[in-house]
Parts: C-alpha cells; sequence; structure tokens
C-alpha cells in the first residue's frame, strides 16, 4: 500500500466495507469514526478503532473475514480502494492488506458531508492525528482519560431500524432508492463449495465499490421472472475497464447494496443477488446494465451522525458532468412493481424522483467551433475552438474540457458509412450516427485561462492519437467543424501548488477587460514546484507550468507597479522531468525550451520564476551502453540543478530516484524532504507508481505533498 494511500484513509472519517455476514452473503456498510480511526502503522496493514457501526450491521468483521474497503472524499472525487482479509477483530480491527490502488473518480457527485463529532467514539491518545492531540490535551484538564481502545459504538440518537424481506420494502425505503445518486455495492469470489471448508473460508475476496448517476438512475422495476420482490435495475456506464465488480458477479452473482441519505444519515443496506445484462443499452449511457434481485434489506434512520447544520444537509455541491443528460424510458405498466405496504413507486415518489433528476441533469452540450488544428508533436494536434457562449466559460488551468460524441464514434471510422464523421450541428450530428446513444471523451485544456481564452476567445486541447475517438479527430476535425461541449471539470490545477485564488472569468469574446489572476508564489508556503509528466501527461503539466509563470510575472509587475521595484527574494524553482519515448514524440517540447531559456536570462538575481527543465527519452541510443546513458543524464542534472533556469535532455534513460535527486540538487532534496515542496505527476499507471516510489519511499517527499492526475477514466 502505498504511503499516499495511507495518509489519505486516515484523512477520512467514513471508511465503506464490502463484507460478507454468517452465511457468505456480501453486504456493503460504513463505518464512521473521526479522523485516524483508520490508520496504517506500514504499508501490508490498516487498523480501525474507535469506530461506530451501523445498527444491526451484518458484515461479520472477523479473523479470517475477507473485506473490500473504500476511501473517498466526496469534496475532491479522489478515492482509493484496498482488499484485504482481518487478522483480529474486536475494539481494534487488524486488517492485512492484500492490494490498494486509486480508482476512477468519473462519476462521483461533489459533497460537502460532515459528521458530529460529538456522536463518535474519542480515538486513543496515542493514535490521534497531531491536532486532535493538539485539542484534547487544551480541554482535557481534569477529566479521565479516554480508553485506550474505545470499542464500535451505536449512538442513542440512531434511530428505528427496519428489516424485512425484498417484497416488504415500503414507501420509505422507495422513497430513498429514488432520491439515490450515489450508491455503493459489494461483491466477491467464492471457491467451488466442493473444496469444503467454512464459510470464512470459501470466502476467497470481497469488494467495494461505488457507482453514481442522476437522481433516481436505481429504477425500481418488477421481477420478470414472478418474484414478489424488485428489481432493482441500473445503467453501467463507461469507466476505466477494470471491471472488478462485474467480474466477481460472473463468479458469485450474490451483492450486497448501501444507500446513504447525506441529509439525514439515514441508511438503506439491500442484500441480493445481481446479473449483467451486456446487451441491454435501452438506460442513457449504458454500456450494459445491471439487475438486482433484492431479497433482504435493513434501513435505519439517523444511522450516521451528518451534521444537519452544515452545507453537507444540500443534496449535492456538483453533479459529475459525465452523467447522461438524456430522461430513462417510463416504465410500462407491467414493469411497475408495487409495494405490499404501500403504493406503487409510479406514483408521488417517482414523480419527485423524476423532478429531482430534471433539475440536477446536466447542462446540454454546446456546439463550439474549430478555429484551427495544428501538430503539437508527432502523432499528437492541438484543436483551437471557439470559447462557449450559453454555458459557464470559466476554468482554471490543469482541467480538462469533456466533449460528447455519437455512440458509434468508439468503432474505427472504416467500420461507418462515410457520413459518421464529425458534424457541423446537433441535428447533423444526431442523422450521421445509425447506432444512438452518445460517449464522453476528456482532453486537457492546454490553453491558459486569462492568456488565451479571456484575451482571444478560444480554448484548446492537445490530444494523442490513441483510440478510436482521438483517431476520427485527427483524421477528419478541420477549421469550421464543430463539436458538443459539456463542461470543463477537474482538480488537478495550479491551485494545488499555490494558494487559492478565483477561476478567471472568461468572456466569450476576451478582451483587455479581463481579469488576471494575480497570485504569486508565496516563498513561505512553497519553494519548490515539481512537476513530472510521462508521454501526453505532459498536457496538464504544461497548463500548469504556463499557469505557475503567468501568476508569478502578474505578481511580479504589480509589485513593480507599486514602486517597489521587481524584488530579489528567495528562490522561486519550477523543475519539470519530462519523460517520452522519443524526441519527436515531445509535445510542447519548443515552448518548454523557451519558457527555460528565459527563466535562464534573468539570472541576474531580478527575481521571477526559475524553470528547469529536464527532457528525457526511454528509447536507448544505438551504440551507447545504458550505464554510460545513466551516468552522462545524471552529470547533465546536476549542472542543471546548479545553475538558474535552463533546458536539457537527456537520452536513452528513465526517470528514477538518483535522477530526480541529480535535477533538484542538495537544495531542492531539503525542500523535498522539508514541506517546501509539491509535486505533481500525470502519465501512463507505470510512470505514475515507479515516480512515486521514488518521491516518497526513496527520496523522502511527504505522500500528502504529490499530486497525480489519471488518464483511466
Amino acid at each position: 500500500m502505498p504511503r499516499q494511500h495511507a495518509e489519505f484513509y486516515e484523512q477520512q472519517s467514513m471508511f465503506y466495507v464490502g463484507g460478507r455476514d454468517a452465511t457468505g452473503q456480501p453486504w456493503a456498510s460504513v463505518l464512521a469514526g473521526r479522523p485516524g480511526f483508520v490508520s496504517a502503522p506500514d504499508s501490508t496493514h490498516l487498523l480501525i478503532q474507535s469506530y461506530r457501526r451501523l445498527p444491526e450491521d451484518p458484515v461479520l468483521l472477523a479473523p479470517g473475514a475477507h473485506v473490500g474497503g473504500l476511501g473517498i472524499d466526496l469534496a475532491t472525487r479522489r478515492r482509493n480502494r484496498v482488499n484485504g482479509t482481518v487478522q483480529a477483530a474486536g475494539a481494534e480491527v487488524r486488517l492485512g492488506v492484500d492490494l490498494s490502488f486509486g480508482n476512477c473518480p468519473k462519476y462521483i457527485q461533489v459533497r460537502d458531508v460532515r459528521l458530529r463529532l460529538d456522536q463518535l467514539p474519542p480515538l486513543p491518545a496515542a493514535t490521534r492525528p497531531p491536532a486532535a492531540a493538539a485539542a484534547a490535551r487544551a480541554t482535557a484538564a481534569g477529566g479521565a482519560a479516554p480508553p485506550p481502545h474505545p470499542p464500535p459504538q451505536l449512538h442513542p440518537e440512531a434511530g428505528a431500524v427496519v428489516r424485512g424481506g425484498g417484497e416488504e420494502l415500503g414507501p420509505a425505503q422507495l422513497a430513498l432508492i429514488a432520491r439515490a445518486d450515489t450508491f455503493f455495492i459489494a461483491t466477491g469470489y467464492s471457491r467451488s463449495p466442493a473444496a469444503g471448508g467454512s464459510v470464512l473460508q470459501n470466502a476467497v475476496g470481497c469488494d467495494v465499490s461505488h457507482r453514481g448517476g442522476p437522481t433516481g438512475f436505481l429504477r425500481v422495476e418488477r421481477d420478470p421472472q414472478g418474484s414478489p420482490a424488485p428489481v432493482l435495475r441500473w445503467a453501467d456506464y463507461a469507466g476505466n475497464n477494470m471491471f472488478q465488480t462485474l467480474g466477481n458477479l460472473a463468479t458469485d452473482a450474490r451483492a450486497g447494496l448501501l444507500i446513504v441519505d447525506w441529509a439525514t444519515g439515514d441508511t438503506l443496506q439491500l442484500a441480493g443477488t445481481a446479473e449483467t445484462d451486456y446487451d441491454d443499452r435501452s438506460l442513457p449511457g449504458a454500456q450494459r446494465s445491471v439487475r438486482f434481485s433484492v431479497s433482504q434489506f435493513i434501513h435505519a434512520a439517523g444511522a450516521l451522525p451528518v451534521d444537519t447544520s452544515a452545507a453537507a444537509a444540500a443534496p449535492a455541491v456538483q453533479f459529475s458532468p459525465y452523467l447522461p443528460k438524456e430522461a430513462p424510458p417510463p416504465l410500462a405498466p407491467p414493469e411497475v412493481w408495487t409495494s405490499r405496504v404501500g403504493a406503487p413507486l409510479d406514483g408521488a415518489a417517482a414523480a419527485a424522483a423524476a423532478a429531482a433528476a430534471a433539475a440536477a441533469a446536466p447542462a446540454p452540450a454546446e456546439q463550439v467551433e474549430v478555429v484551427s488544428v495544428r501538430w503539437a508533436a508527432e502523432g499528437i494536434k492541438t484543436f483551437e475552438f471557439a470559447m462557449p457562449k450559453q454555458q459557464p466559460a470559466s476554468y482554471r488551468a490543469g482541467q480538462y474540457a469533456v466533449f460528447e460524441f455519437p455512440a458509434c464514434y468508439e468503432r474505427p471510422a472504416a467500420d461507418d458509412p462515410p457520413a459518421a464523421t464529425p458534424a457541423a450541428t446537433p441535428a447533423a450530428t444526431a442523422a450521421s450516427c445509425c447506432c444512438g446513444g452518445t460517449v464522453t471523451r476528456t482532453w486537457t485544456l492546454t490553453s491558459h485561462p486569462a492568456a488565451d481564452s479571456a484575451a482571444r476567445g478560444t480554448f484548446s486541447i492537445t490530444v494523442k492519437r490513441a483510440g478510436a475517438v482521438s483517431g476520427r479527430l485527427h483524421d477528419s476535425l478541420r477549421p469550421g467543424d464543430r463539436l458538443p461541449l459539456r463542461a470543463f471539470a477537474g482538480d488537478f490545477t495550479s491551485d494545488l501548488v499555490l494558494p487559492p485564488a478565483p477561476a478567471t472569468p472568461v468572456a466569450a469574446g476576451g478582451g483587455a477587460d479581463a481579469e488576471m489572476l494575480d497570485v504569486g508564489l508565496d516563498p513561505r508556503q512553497q519553494h519548490l514546484v515539481l512537476l513530472l509528466a510521462g508521454g501526453i501527461g505532459v498536457t496538464p503539466i504544461w497548463a500548469v507550468l504556463r499557469d505557475l509563470v503567468q501568476r508569478d510575472a502578474a505578481a511580479r509587475a504589480a509589485v513593480a507597479g507599486g514602486g517597489g521595484g521587481a524584488g530579489g527574494g528567495p528562490r522561486q524553482r519550477v523543475v519539470v522531468l519530462y519523460s517520452v519515448r522519443r524526441g519527436e514524440e515531445a509535445a510542447f517540447r519548443e515552448e518548454l525550451r523557451q519558457l527555460a531559456e528565459a527563466a535562464a536570462a534573468g539570472a541576474d538575481g531580478a527575481g521571477g520564476l526559475d524553470v528547469q527543465v529536464l527532457l528525457t527519452t526511454t528509447v536507448p541510443t544505438p551504440g551507447v551502453e545504458p550505464g554510460t546513458a545513466a551516468a552522462a543524464a545524471v552529470e547533465a542534472a546536476v549542472v542543471l540543478a546548479a545553475r538558474r533556469g535552463g533546458y536539457v535532455e537527456a537520452a536513452g534513460v528513465r526517470l528514477g530516484a538518483a535522477l530526480v535527486s541529480a535535477a533538484l540538487g542538495p537544495a531542492g532534496l531539503a525542500a523535498l524532504r522539508g514541506g517546501r515542496c509539491a509535486a505533481m505527476v500525470c502519465g501512463p499507471v507505470g510512470f505514475m507508481a515507479a515516480t512515486e516510489q521514488a518521491l516518497v519511499e526513496e527520496l523522502g517527499l511527504p505522500a500528502d505533498s504529490l499530486f497525480s492526475e489519471s488518464f483511466a477514466f
């Protein structure tokens, strides 16, 4: 388990789990506690203590049980998953970690969910985060010390618990399902019963994951097989193609769902069996659908101590821009399930869900016109568009644009009629595609929000030819064509390494009156910014670098305009480490060189941002031994670190701890280890894993100072 994941779990007040009951049935659940109730003593264990469980929670946290865990920060859409085996249980659960990995944030709705600390058990003093421990010392004078490991708690303010079979679902449970835009699903993989052994021994794996969609995306339908219990059906959207959940269901159909009412803390746990219909694309955005037959439920009022006085009580802060905008088809009368204890869901609950879904639906896509197309590198093109006029037109450096395409774009162009090329109008787009449905794609905004979008009224994306959709853009998109833009989104921005600043308002026409970002680097908060890119992962890195330079220039101009002069001040460094296979594949190669050389030209001590760039290529140089190439790269990096600014290329090497250390130099390493450095990394999964190991485990960068972006959407 990477240290960055461990520290992320330690920051959470909720930890979602998937586990089995005594019969082997998977259930999804959530544990709640004060931040720090989940901790990692090392890279192979998680400790869970001082936690609060859901009332009558059937998940067995017993030695030998296989458990899936999920930490998710709804405010930032960040989430990590973990799988392991319970090694010890009781007041403290010790989980042996088998696997920990980051996961796609694509369909997470942004929320501010806060729990009432007075309804959560106190942490043992020895394991409290520093801030919590200090607060406890300040308020505990004369008070009794908390027990070393407070047991799991069920708070007396938790309300009634209703249990029943699937056919006993009533209006309260159906209303919660109808309002849901998020749920958690637990699945597992089991050995054949012929293998013998206990339930826990046969249960060789368990997992928990998140599903998000528009309000009401969980449809309650009559079971076509005639069961008195309902079937829940939902669309399975395009994701990262890891298929842990669907893979588990292919081997063991049993599953559990958890739905949370974020405004009240009510929870609904559902158990049953699920099957995947790979041919069902009848729901908006569906690549396939999943049908879940409900066999049991547990509905607990106020099970989570949600702070209803906080902003968390709002239904949602920001819905995912990837959600389908089309309304689902209405249920036919034979499909409507009628509860034994209340009205059918086609009544008031369904109407309320439909109204909520319509209100929460993402804005329709707006056609934006292509202004120019140019090559950025071998196999990479930059497409410039006119800014949208009808939707909010602002973004931050490092964000991405979400585009919408007909579903047939996922097939190679040769498989479709010639008419299925990018169309000039929405009507033409729909007419050109014979398959129906839409898909979304995201590409980083490589323009600058002020210098380009505000000044010229355009934005740009830089796209590598890597699939059917990007291939169509490369082959067919020309100036004057239009594409449907859904939104600007993303959190991998320059604000991660700078004090927060408002987004730059961007008018469609731009102009001199557009506001400039005027927050410069604060030497008290940042000394070194380290930007690492692999391949096309350079796109957000370039956007962030350009923004850092723009902000610094604006801040120095403001100081000079006030009569203070440009000033010297501490050396503010930005080190860019960029790895590609061959130099011809390096996007923004010349632009990076120009920025770095401009910084080198300012070596007279007049201040300004110190930008250093090291571009490495991994393809071996003919006739040069790998050891010789590595030594030459380190030597060049050492020279670069000792000067101001500058651009260096090194061939036949990969980025590793030794090369990063050389590029930083002694002062840079001191900043990295001393909390005066923030690092951003983007690229292929293998590149990011190797970079994280080099920075955090080998060089000592604090894990919470490393920010990464994956393209595995």
